[in-house]
């Protein structure tokens, strides 16, 4: 999670916007928890239990902290100057930095959804690594829940993103800051698009996942058309 000098202009006048954020953030968890903590195999081969639980919550944690690690190295790599700081709803632990040149600006400011989404894509790949498993399925409830939240912070909420002169927060602000607002959008759309898309192929390894969702039939058929050529059609169960 990124944080740039948080000015008190930034945290006044948010009351009732911040309890909407919460109301609606918790049901995006609880909506997250029901699907990937689906009761009915459990996790896996294991029960329900307060064990399981916290596997859960320790893999979200986990998954978090590798985010801020890849701030942490991003910065080490830049040779930029880095202090650490508490955060907000969706980036818990935030960072202060001095003002860097544009290429160490996006290195630091986007290695922490660029590190989710490589280990996401990880976690996907890995034949050994079991998807039921309750520690994965928290680090991939954050890795599917904190983008989207970030995108939607950016483009609606400006909770956590968000820029005062030459003052900010936020890791899509600090890429807009760096890289302007066209590389900003688009940052923030692939990393909410990669995202449903991994959180789509990872409800297809839940065991508990109905069989229509598990599918991966496929078919391209091809039709002649009465004024010549064909028509190439793909057919994608979902």
């Amino acid at each position: 999670m990124a944080y740039k000098k948080k000015p008190t202009a930034f945290t006044r006048g948010h009351t009732g916007r911040r309890r909407s954020l919460a109301t609606a953030k918790s049901l995006l968890v609880v909506v997250l928890l029901a699907l990937l903590l689906h009761p009915a195999p459990a996790f896996a081969d294991e029960d329900l239990t307060s064990l399981s639980v916290f596997k859960f919550f320790a893999g979200m944690a986990s998954a978090a902290v590798i985010h801020e690690g890849a701030h942490a190295v991003a910065a080490e790599v830049t040779d930029t100057s880095i202090s650490w700081e508490a955060g907000n709803y969706n980036q818990p632990i935030a960072f202060t930095t001095g003002e860097m040149s544009t290429s160490q600006g996006f290195a630091v400011y986007s290695a922490g959804l660029l590190a989710q989404a490589a280990t996401a894509e990880i976690i996907l790949d890995v034949d050994q690594i079991d998807k039921n498993d309750a520690f994965v399925r928290g680090m991939m409830a954050w890795n599917i829940i904190n983008p989207i939240l970030y995108a939607l912070d950016y483009w609606v909420i400006r909770r956590s993103n968000q820029e005062n002169g030459r003052t900010f927060q936020g890791d899509i602000e600090g890429v807009e800051h760096y890289s302007g607002e066209a590389a900003a959008n688009a940052f923030a759309a692939s990393m909410a698009a990669l995202a449903v898309f991994q959180g789509y192929r990872f409800l297809k390894t839940q065991d508990w996942a109905p069989d229509w969702v598990k599918s991966e039939k496929h078919t391209v058929t091809m039709a002649p058309c009465p004024s010549g050529g064909f028509v190439l059609a793909y057919e994608f169960r979902f």
